[in-house]
């Protein structure tokens, strides 16, 4: 099993040398720096307000998550949020070309490292303890879930732009 994460971290590496070239420095115009500016004003937002609404409930509200995880998770869903709202508004590569297929890859390799990871702890009985998810291992479980809808974002998005090729 450890053959697997050592090839699948070569993968990895090879993935970021290859895909970040020095020939390849993206260019914004000022359409897509706009839609940026607003996608990470909503991802702050999304942090303040999930922080705030933690805070006041926390003592009040028991999950079955430790508080740790749970910051983790206001993180995961502010990304999640970023993402999302510019890869739909358009603003996710530079005007030059289009980055999609080397995202997609990306998200599956880090999910693939995830799901390992979180195989592996719910093999050695290690996910839960006393009833909570725990910190160590849950965040594998998060980052795989927030990787595989970022992924499923990507995937949406190109269904969309096919569709409004076919129709033009």
């Amino acid at each position: 099993m450890e053959y697997i994460m050592i090839g699948l971290f070569f993968v990895g590496v090879f993935g970021v040398l290859a895909f970040n070239s020095k020939k390849s420095k993206e260019e914004y115009d000022e359409r897509q720096l706009a839609v940026r500016g607003r996608g990470y004003t909503y991802a702050y937002f999304t942090v303040m307000i999930l922080s705030i609404l933690h805070v006041f409930t926390k003592d009040t509200v028991s999950l079955p998550i430790s508080n740790d995880l749970i910051s983790v998770i206001i993180l995961f869903i502010s990304g999640i949020v970023l993402n999302t709202y510019i890869i739909f508004n358009d603003a996710c590569g530079s005007y030059k070309k289009n980055n999609y297929i080397k995202q997609f890859i990306t998200y599956i390799i880090i999910s693939l490292l995830n799901a390992y990871y979180l195989i592996r702890s719910v093999s050695n009985h290690t996910l839960f303890k006393d009833g909570v998810l725990q910190f160590r291992e849950g965040i594998n479980l998060i980052a795989a879930v927030a990787i595989i809808i970022l992924a499923l974002n990507l995937v949406i998005k190109l269904i969309i732009d096919r569709c409004k090729k076919d129709e033009e």
